[in-house]
């Protein structure tokens, strides 16, 4: 039988440009279901999760393509209210699809085993870390940059490239990065919207192990689908 997984993304479905990405990385036999926080919110209410300046924020993906901006406190109560009510359907597996941090996750008693991306992501990278000097995080907006906390004994450096915001409308990206990745010894991209074309033209460019989500999600899965 395949193992039925729930996708479950604080934007809105369908992610076209993530899950069957994902998917094409797992050997497993799965099924995908979608399931979107903002899904059930017209444009008033997608306005109504905005952050104030100086909330801390996540970005995510409009079914449109388009990126959004939410407050972290509200989409994280949105984000468990879903996962309770997808907890209570018949799925072997539960995957949010952003690496946000999100302690509220790891303490919820559910039925259905559930995937923490972020606690993946940075439990790995901290088991790369032996020997290097320097790790950069890229994060989808300047605003996260300092959100998230450093790597124990190595220098960490931030930077922020939008996974959803097309080179020609950034055309600083590049000389952003340069000065924070430039000598970096491990690149680690904080958001699940990171695709392997900026994967593979990261590490082009800076010669070192770049992570990104959607690989460690994938190989996840697999220890648990197969």
């Amino acid at each position: 039988m395949p193992t039925k997984i729930a996708f479950v993304t604080i934007g809105q479905t369908p992610r076209d440009d993530l899950v069957p990405a994902i998917l094409d990385l797992v050997h497993a036999d799965v099924v995908a279901t979608g399931f979107g926080v903002l899904d059930a919110l017209d444009d008033a209410g997608i306005a109504a999760m905005a952050p104030a300046d100086t909330a801390p924020m996540l970005v995510s993906r409009l079914r449109c393509g388009r990126e959004v901006h939410l407050d972290k406190a509200l989409a994280t109560r949105s984000l468990i209210a879903l996962i309770h009510r997808i907890d209570r359907q018949e799925f072997d597996l539960i995957v949010p699809l952003c690496t946000g941090n999100f302690p509220e996750l790891h303490a919820l008693a559910l039925r259905t085993p559930l995937i923490e991306p972020q606690r993946l992501m940075d439990r790995l990278a901290t088991g790369l870390l032996s020997g290097l000097r320097t790790v950069a995080l890229v994060v989808p907006n300047a605003a996260q940059a300092a959100m998230h906390a450093p790597y124990d004994g190595v220098e960490t450096i931030r930077s922020w490239v939008s996974p959803y915001v097309p080179a020609s409308q950034d055309p600083e990206r590049y000389r952003r990065l340069d000065a924070a990745l430039t000598g970096a010894d491990l690149i680690v991209m904080h958001c699940v919207g990171f695709d392997e074309p900026m994967r593979a033209a990261l590490h082009r460019r800076y010669g070192c192990p770049v992570l990104i989500p959607r690989r460690v999600i994938a190989a996840a899965i697999d220890l648990i689908a197969q």
